[in-house]
């Protein structure tokens, strides 16, 4: 027997839609629905018969569909929302009786409007509501004032369907009156319009004000209860009951607070008071002043004093970024301050996060997952909505740990860019924190770096800052004793310590500037020799990511690494590494217009490509749909027989892996296949028979998968994978570098012994050359044990 499927696609953004709704649709042969609807599912019509119609069609489309159906053939008939809440389910039921032999029908129950905007709200529907419709199309005005004034006097949670159209403006008001007459004006409301899709506008107001607010059909109004409130994050909540530890406000409370009854659009200039103030903010003088690794320093040494601490960088823009167990992408540095407190890092810590793809735009991910890509005009319009999530990220990582430790962005004196400030002071008042400056004195001018910065500060800004860390010194403390008491007599501020230049930790670093001072021979040790080290080379794409996959690469005692630019300084290399890129196929035309394109091919020595470098290494790259460009195809280095296809759908996991055959040939000998690693790339990689495949992936952000990643050239010397931090495994380091080292005649290393803790080595270094106990009466840790 046929089915007719009546199918409730969501709230219309197909990453809401349930999967039995998405099997339903691919199921049926035909597939009727309004226009608009079928619209948003259009994605996954392909192949399909279609048949459409207009607003008010409902009871001809439903005929239609029992009619398709009745002829043999299965059919989805799409419904907005839940089909069994004002939507087709009802009706097929009816108008199937009439039929002798009706098909089988299947609801398949989807998000409904009134879920997708309580999940936009916070959480009013916690306890018992009520759904009305005001569209007196079908039912009489006067039975739906009855039902208003019922559930008004019987103080439920009222969530109101269409509640204005250009032919309805009444309805609402009449709606408003009722309410009014047994609940009090400042109980609170929420209006969402187009609710988790497109367009989305979220506004919170009170039931006295409603009506100064554009409400429409794509609107949906939910009136809280008596003990409905706003949290401080601007989020409705009606108590279930549960004793949470918390205070009830009430039905006076609004939600600006008890008794003030004034309206509050949740935009980013609302600044929430956060419950829990301890926390403190590092920021800076400028960009790589070193605010990332006193952070991670910071957060371990409250960590040893048994506090449960936690990273937060509201915006970061880097280029190296991690994965988060779940599968979000955060900045690198906050995963490994969340290693210095002990933690596994999570998308909170990191809200933001802009990967910079050209002059003026970034790719754009918020809470781990990516939302597009904005130039600067567009970013900053879309920042109120970004600070919301910044918001919710804090607020939660205030509430599960006892202390947080902010790490700002660049300086926090860019008068140019403080009116759309979301990454430093604006988010210590957020907090309600204080904060600490930390100026460079290896860059120069350390001073006037000091001055001049808390000088361009609004007086309230100014406040906030309770100390000054100057960092990065070479030399003699004591002679810095005359500037440190000028600095003191002029800002008011305390210096709270110098801190030495400390060669036993190395964050990653996160942007540009950082990547910029690094070119031939910038390794630590100073440029070695051809003879007696090996010699690797890093080209140095103009779009290059995650370069702080080669950091374990570059900690070898006999390794000395590049990054290389031009064709000449490939010349004595042993190894050379093509990176990750933000934009592969435009990374690619770089090395042949800079020359780098066949001086890879004439290459005779080792050659790894990561993620973007691995594609660039494959026979072409295709780009059909435009994810990064209007270029469609272009041809490879061809060093591997493969091919890539571009996709929208950015693949983010950390992964579990084991060597397969080829990886063996590029390690041999390694004493371990199992490989740890993370996967960020938005291409899928086919490797034909000219090649091997490097590894087997049986484990992507916990889940079992059986995938095939990378290839091997026929003869070892070509590997490519998308595995990030493939270095970071020592045996297969080990393995790798030790066949370069017998090629070239060089010693094996001795297997080290276990060395100390990096992040205790750093909390010792920043306790014995900062002030602590006047630092912990900042954080107001003044009784913490040591």
């Amino acid at each position: 027997m046929s089915k007719l499927f009546v199918v409730g696609t969501g709230p219309g953004d197909l990453k809401h839609m349930t999967y039995e709704a998405r099997s339903a649709l691919e199921a049926a042969e035909v597939v009727v629905g309004y226009k608009t609807y079928l619209d948003l599912v259009a994605p996954l019509l392909w192949g399909k018969d279609v048949v459409s119609s207009g607003m008010r069609g409902e009871v001809e489309r439903c005929r239609e569909a029992l009619l398709i159906a009745s002829e043999g053939r299965d059919v989805a008939l799409v419904s907005g929302g839940d089909a069994g809440i004002y939507g087709m389910a009802g009706l097929v039921l009816e108008l199937a009786r009439e039929l002798q032999s009706p098909p089988e029908v299947v609801i398949v129950p989807g998000v409904s409007a009134v879920q997708a905007a309580a999940a936009v709200l916070g959480a009013p529907l916690m306890h018992d509501f009520a759904v009305i419709s005001l569209s007196d199309l079908l039912t009489p005005w006067d039975a739906i004032e009855r039902r208003l004034a019922a559930v008004a006097a019987a103080d439920f949670v009222v969530a109101l369907y269409n509640p204005r159209s250009k032919g309805r403006v009444t309805q609402i008001e009449e709606a408003q009156r009722i309410m009014l007459a047994a609940r009090s004006a400042t109980t609170p409301v929420g209006i969402v319009r187009n609710a988790l899709r497109a367009g989305e506008e979220r506004v919170v107001t009170t039931l006295e004000e409603m009506l100064d607010h554009d409400i429409d059909m794509f609107s949906l109004v939910i009136i809280g209860n008596s003990t409905t409130f706003v949290d401080d994050g601007g989020r409705m909540i009606t108590p279930r009951g549960y004793d949470a530890g918390t205070r009830n406000p009430g039905p006076d409370y609004g939600p600006e607070g008890p008794g003030t009854g004034k309206s509050l659009k949740t935009t980013a200039e609302h600044r929430f008071p956060v419950p829990n103030p301890r926390s403190l903010m590092i920021c800076g003088t400028g960009s790589d002043v070193g605010k990332s690794v006193l952070t991670a320093g910071l957060c371990r040494i409250l960590k040893r004093r048994g506090l449960n601490v936690a990273p937060f960088k509201s915006q970061n823009m880097a280029l190296n970024s991690a994965v988060t167990p779940e599968g979000g992408e955060i900045g690198r540095a906050q995963a490994v301050q969340a290693a210095a407190c002990c933690l596994l890092p999570h998308t909170d810590m990191n809200p933001v996060l802009l990967k910079p793809n050209s002059d003026t735009g970034s790719q754009v991910i918020v809470q781990g997952k990516v939302v597009g890509t904005m130039a600067v005009r567009e970013y900053n319009a879309y920042k109120p909505k970004a600070f919301r999530k910044v918001e919710e990220s804090y607020g939660r990582l205030a509430s599960a740990h006892d202390f947080v430790v902010i790490e700002g962005a660049g300086s926090i004196a860019e008068i140019n860019l403080k009116a759309h400030d979301i990454a430093n002071l604006r988010v210590a008042k957020m907090a309600g924190c204080p904060a600490i400056l930390v100026a460079d004195i290896d860059r120069g001018g350390v001073f006037a770096q000091i001055v001049g910065t808390l000088e361009l500060l609004e007086p309230s800004e100014r406040a906030l800052v309770k100390g000054v860390v100057i960092n990065k010194f070479r030399g003699d403390p004591s002679l810095l004793t005359p500037g440190i008491d000028f600095v003191e007599r002029r800002t008011g501020v305390p210096v709270l310590g110098v801190v030495p230049y400390f060669t036993g930790f190395r964050l990653p670093e996160e942007d540009s500037v950082a990547l910029a001072r690094r070119g031939p021979g910038t390794g630590d040790r100073g440029p070695g020799t051809a003879k007696d080290k090996i010699n690797v080379g890093v080209v140095k794409l103009p779009r290059i990511s995650n370069y702080t996959d080669f950091d374990t690469l570059e900690a070898e005692p006999d390794v000395e690494l590049r990054y290389i630019e031009h064709p000449h300084e490939l010349t004595e290399l042993d190894l050379l590494i093509l990176p990750g890129s933000k934009s592969t196929i435009a990374d690619l035309f770089f090395l042949m217009e800079n020359g780098l394109f066949g001086a890879i091919l004439a290459f005779p020595g080792q050659i790894a490509g990561i993620c973007g470098g691995f594609q660039m290494l494959g026979k072409h790259i295709l780009d059909p749909v435009g994810v990064e460009s209007s270029i469609v195809e272009a041809d490879g280095l061809g060093l591997l027989d493969a091919t890539t296809t571009m996709l929208p759908e950015k693949e983010t996991h950390q992964v579990e892996a084991q060597l397969l055959q080829g990886g063996s040939m590029v390690a041999p000998k390694c004493r371990s296949a199992e490989l740890n690693g993370y996967e960020i790339h938005m291409g899928e990689t086919l490797v034909g028979e000219g090649s091997r495949s490097f590894a087997f992936i049986s484990s992507r952000s916990g889940n079992p998968v059986k995938v095939r990643d990378g290839a091997v050239s026929s003869d070892g010397r070509v590997f490519g994978t998308y595995l990030h931090g493939i270095f970071d495994n020592i045996p297969f380091r080990t393995a790798y570098l030790n066949r370069i080292r017998k090629e070239k005649g060089l010693p094996l290393p001795v297997t080290a012994g276990v060395t100390d803790d990096p992040f205790d080595l750093l909390a010792v270094h920043l306790e014995k050359h900062l002030d602590m106990e006047r630092l912990l009466a900042i954080c107001g840790l003044e009784t913490t044990e040591g």
